[in-house]
């Protein structure tokens, strides 16, 4: 079945829930916790290494006095109604002004640049009131108390010079008026000539210091706790973008939805806890305790994946090397025939065979090769495990040159075919698909029902575990689960239950006088590795 490489690279990538995304950032808590601590470090050594600063506030009342009005009979500058809030607003901007900072520069005798000035300031308006406050932040507290005094009277200053500046050119054009005026109209300039000089006297700047700023001794800047607090907030943020950077970067699988997703949504039919190996080589102390109750759990999930019961020859392989497979082969096998079905294992990896080493057989015993090479029988080369007489195996033989050569024009059918009628269930221990191309050629044989995939939790690579499933989806062998091994913990559940014979009428914990049958362990869930 042929596949094309765009669908399969937009079905990769689904939808990732918040769930999986909280999963992400507890398993590389450890970089969210560190950058989390350097950013609260580093905010609060810079804060403590930051001068102290001052801050100082005064206040000043805009108002018009009204003078123009009450010698003309209308405001003397007015083009207009105005909103009080515009007015206000006008007028600070005039406070932010540089010529209001050159004032204030004037007043301080500074040498520092009004620019420099009009930075250390800002002006605010009061709510519902023609009052602005000039906070002014200085080195000390003086300094501070000094500025916003400075705006405050700068502003006053400027605006009675601009004011006087104003009528005086009014004065200027009532003079001139008054040298080409006749008789009758002289005494009415000369009237308006007085009144604009009494309104030039009278001129105060329209604004009022109604509170001076007084020095405040307790520095407002820096402010290790806030900034501590600002700091662990951006260094949460940056620790969690991190995370999920280096999660996302990190082509290894390490979850079961993970393997899941990058095989194309495959179901788990069995995760195999991490387990020391035995000692001897043998595998039968694997089928007690987490272990073996995975591996039996395994053996009851083909009956779910296959309920009519036709299928009876399976390849299990993996993506890579190092993923368990041939572990998976062997504790399988000798959980099918724990049950009384008749087991034959074919050691299918002749490169690195280590199957037949996992059940004490010799690695030097003839077998496959020497089959598909040689017009011997098939009982000639099958040997019987020893004490178990249910599950038989058929070791990898010599190490060919050409492996995948000898599979695809050797009788490798005919072999299938034949250990298939002497046994209910064939496993084949089969190489990785990806290095080699052994099991390209083995799933093609008409005789295999399909395939078992393994996969090492924390170990297996997303790129590489989407080739295998494109080779797979081409050859449209039917693919009856996943195994996932290396799993830290045990299979899924509360208990699970040891077959240690205990002595009539105890309970666990070995008490006496206690019933019960069966040890039931407590033990925690499964967790992939971080």
């Amino acid at each position: 079945m042929a596949v094309n490489d765009p669908p399969l690279d937009r079905q990769a990538a689904p939808t990732i829930s918040p769930f999986e995304l909280l999963s992400v950032l507890w398993r590389r808590k450890l970089i969210v916790i560190v950058v989390f601590l350097v950013s609260i470090t580093a905010a609060t050594a810079l804060s403590l290494h930051k001068p102290k600063q001052y801050s100082s506030t005064s206040q000043l009342l805009f108002r018009e006095p009204g003078f123009a009005q009450a010698l003309f009979g209308s405001g003397l500058y007015q083009q207009g109604a105005e909103e009080p809030q515009r007015t206000t607003q006008t007028n600070i901007d005039v406070v932010t002004s540089i010529s209001v900072a050159e004032e204030a520069q004037k007043l301080l005798h500074s040498q520092e640049s009004p620019e420099a000035l009009l930075g250390s300031i800002s002006v605010s308006p009061s709510s519902n009131a023609n009052i602005a406050e000039i906070q002014a932040k200085r080195s000390t507290p003086a300094d501070a108390a000094a500025v916003a005094n400075a705006f405050a009277a700068g502003y006053i200053s400027y605006r009675r010079e601009t004011d006087r500046a104003l009528v005086s050119q009014a004065e200027e054009l009532v003079i001139q008026s008054l040298a080409t005026a006749s008789p009758a109209e002289k005494p009415k300039l000369e009237n308006s000539l007085r009144q604009l000089r009494v309104l030039r006297a009278l001129q105060t700047g329209n604004g009022e210091v109604i509170a001076a700023a007084q020095p405040n001794g307790v520095p407002v800047a820096p402010k290790p706790k806030r900034d501590a607090l600002l700091g662990g907030v951006i260094g949460l943020f940056l620790g969690c973008g991190l995370a999920l950077l280096v999660d996302f970067l990190d082509r290894r699988l390490k979850t079961f939805e993970d393997i899941e997703r990058a095989y194309g949504g495959y179901p788990v039919i069995a995760s195999i806890p991490q387990t020391r190996p035995p000692r001897g080589g043998a595998v039968a102390a694997q089928l007690v305790g987490p272990a073996g109750e995975a591996y039996r759990m395994l053996r009851e999930s083909l009956r779910f994946v296959d309920p009519t019961g036709a299928a009876r020859c399976f390849v299990i392989t993996s993506a890579e090397e190092s993923e368990g497979k041939s572990t998976v082969a062997v504790n399988l096998s000798c959980a099918l025939a724990a049950v009384g079905r008749s087991v034959i294992l074919i050691e299918a990896d002749m490169r690195r065979p280590t199957a037949a080493a996992q059940l004490g057989v010799d690695s030097d015993a003839p077998g496959l090769s020497d089959l598909l090479i040689s017009e011997g029988a098939l009982n000639d080369y099958l040997i019987t495990r020893p004490g178990d007489p249910n599950l038989s195996i058929l070791p990898s033989g010599i190490n060919p040159p050409n492996s995948a050569d000898l599979l695809s024009a050797g009788r490798m059918s005919a072999v299938v075919a034949g250990v298939r009628e002497n046994a209910e269930v064939v496993i084949i221990d089969s190489p990785p698909l990806l290095p080699v191309a052994d099991t390209r050629v083995l799933i093609q044989l008409p005789e295999i029902d399909g395939v078992i995939l393994v996969a090492r939790a924390g170990s297996s690579r997303r790129d590489r575990v989407r080739s295998a499933r494109r080779i797979l989806e081409q050859s449209g062998r039917k693919v009856f689960g996943l195994v996932i091994t290396g799993v830290t913990g045990s299979i899924d559940g509360e208990y699970y239950y040891s077959e240690t014979p205990r002595k009539p009428g105890s309970r666990p914990g070995g008490k006496a006088g206690d019933n019960g049958d069966r040890e039931e362990v407590a033990r925690p869930r499964v967790s992939t590795p971080t």
